[in-house]
């Protein structure tokens, strides 16, 4: 194949990893599977042009973007993934969408995998026109990865920027209440967050999607009215029980409408990455959308 490596140069992974190094062995493992590659190295900001440009090309068959869960949904809003195959390269934190697709966390390992891939088609997802490719949430946690973010800019290193945030909004302990129409099925609910995910989740923390293509969304709703239960759920979750009635409800369906918040905007995080809407959030899916180098 005729290879684009896209590299986010502000990938999590680089706090710990040497980019030049790391990405010249990258390279080689591409091109020892019998692929020409051309490389692109950008920041955040010029990420989004970059992905645009690559996309658009009619001289490469696939682009493989190293960076975490919210470069990845920048290079598929860009166009990648639809006529241009996407390879994902886990340079990020959590690396979600990597770890669903099989892939190993270590990127030159991950190159190697993906050098002897095949494509396959998995699907998307969105809300009110804006994709996502893993999960939605609105409630306490969109909050949380706002504030930190916020720590993050001040210096403030990611995982303890992230408990810290945990701690105050679970402080304030703010909740919300909407109805849900659920395909053709309506539920009022008052919770502290909803998790919408394309396909289901399953195992612990971090829970993953042991099907990528079944056209289905699954709704989490927090059955937690007090802070013991919310962190009784974490607890739980952690050990890999987070499924318990009277904790979580869980809901399956093709569409998904979010309406009757008292607000005129919701603060939501798309895989990991926070953007504000107007309701009702309308969600649906899109079958087998996106196409993957899969190891």
């Amino acid at each position: 194949m005729r290879l684009a490596l896209l590299i986010n140069r502000s990938a999590g992974s680089f706090r710990h990893l040497v980019l030049e190094s790391t990405v010249s062995a990258v390279m080689r493992a591409l091109k020892a599977g019998g692929h020409s590659v051309e490389l692109v190295i950008c920041g955040r900001r010029n990420l989004p042009v970059r992905a645009a440009e690559l996309a658009a090309r009619d001289d490469l068959d696939g682009v493989v973007v190293g960076g975490g869960d919210g470069t990845i949904l920048t290079a598929i809003r860009a166009g990648l993934g639809r006529g241009i195959v996407l390879g994902l390269l886990p340079l990020g934190t959590l690396n979600l969408l990597a770890r669903d697709l099989g892939l190993p966390a270590d990127p030159v390992e991950a190159a190697r995998h993906l050098a002897a891939g095949s494509v396959q088609e998995i699907d998307l997802a969105e809300v009110n026109g804006q994709l996502f490719a893993i999960w939605a949430s609105l409630g306490m946690h969109p909050w949380m990865v706002r504030r930190r973010d916020h720590l993050q800019r001040d210096g403030v290193r990611k995982w303890r920027a992230m408990a810290l945030a945990a701690l105050r909004v679970l402080r304030r302990y703010p909740m919300i209440e909407v109805t849900l129409t659920l395909d053709s099925d309506t539920v009022t609910v008052r919770t502290p967050f909803i998790v919408v995910t394309n396909n289901a989740w399953k195992g612990g923390l971090p829970p993953q999607r042991p099907a990528l293509n079944e056209g289905m969304l699954e709704v989490h709703v927090a059955r937690c009215a007090t802070r013991r239960s919310l962190l009784w759920l974490a607890v739980n979750a952690a050990l890999g029980r987070w499924r318990i009635e009277r904790l979580l409800r869980t809901y399956q369906a093709k569409t998904v409408e979010v309406s009757g918040h008292n607000k005129h905007r919701i603060m939501l995080s798309l895989d990991g990455e926070v953007t504000v809407m107007r309701p009702p959030l309308c969600f649906r899916e899109h079958p087998k959308a996106l196409r993957v180098l899969m190891p």
